[in-house]
């Protein structure tokens, strides 16, 4: 048997706090938004001292970019339990990952507005940082491409321009066997739904009749239709 390496009781108290912070955070963040949590709220919400958190994170930046990860992690897991085990056809799986995105941004409004809002130390400059949500997106690209494979549809789009940029970003998703066509399409069900989410959760369908999972399956369809053009 293997012995396991045994965690001192100073470590289980950090961890322990740790949770503690991010939770908090989180609580702080849903009631009334990232803007208000800093790291004196914080500190009075856990009964801690300011530079007893700063022993955690060198600053309300740091931490911010640490509850980012965490989200985005949330999500990615929301989406991939969603469709983990399933034996549906790739299309219906699709919906299953996007009704599951939605669903965690209408549970998470704010932390959902956090993962996509401008970030003081974001620059025009900063190197693309991967995220747990590319997992997600990987796992759309491979349901797209199964559906494209079924239908043995052409693999471009038309435009080489656009194919070479469309084949260079499935590389940046380490799918770079990914055809352009199924990149387009992934990158349009992201962007509508994402689209169509953003301004749920601002209320712009509050007191009308439009649907917004109607609207989403639709553009799904329209989005994955190119993709059937064998068929």
């Amino acid at each position: 048997m293997t012995n396991q390496p045994q965690v001192s009781r100073r470590e289980r108290l950090r961890a322990q706090t740790l949770r503690e912070i991010e939770d908090t955070s989180f609580a702080i963040i849903d009631a009334d938004g990232v803007h208000a949590l800093t790291i004196a709220a914080l500190g009075r919400s856990m009964a801690m001292s300011a530079p007893a958190v700063y022993r955690y994170f060198a600053s309300r930046d740091a931490l911010i970019e640490h509850l980012v990860t965490l989200s985005y992690q949330q999500l990615a897991d929301a989406m991939s339990q969603a469709v983990e085990g399933s034996r549906r056809a790739p299309r219906a799986r699709v919906r299953l990952l996007v009704e599951a995105y939605r669903e965690w941004a209408l549970r998470h409004r704010r932390r959902y507005g956090m993962l996509f809002a401008e970030r003081a130390d974001d620059s025009p400059g900063q190197s693309r940082v991967q995220t747990p949500l590319d997992q997600a997106m990987a796992l759309l690209i491979d349901l797209l491409v199964a559906i494209q494979d079924a239908a043995r549809a052409p693999g471009t789009t038309g435009d080489r321009a656009l194919d070479g940029q469309l084949r260079h970003w499935a590389q940046s998703q380490e799918r770079p066997d990914t055809t352009p066509l199924a990149a387009t399409a992934a990158i349009l069900v992201w962007s509508r739904v994402h689209g169509i989410v953003s301004l749920e959760l601002t209320g712009v369908f509050d007191h009308q009749t439009i649907e917004a999972q109607r609207l989403i399956e639709l553009e799904i369809d329209n989005a994955v239709q190119p993709l059937t053009a064998g068929r």
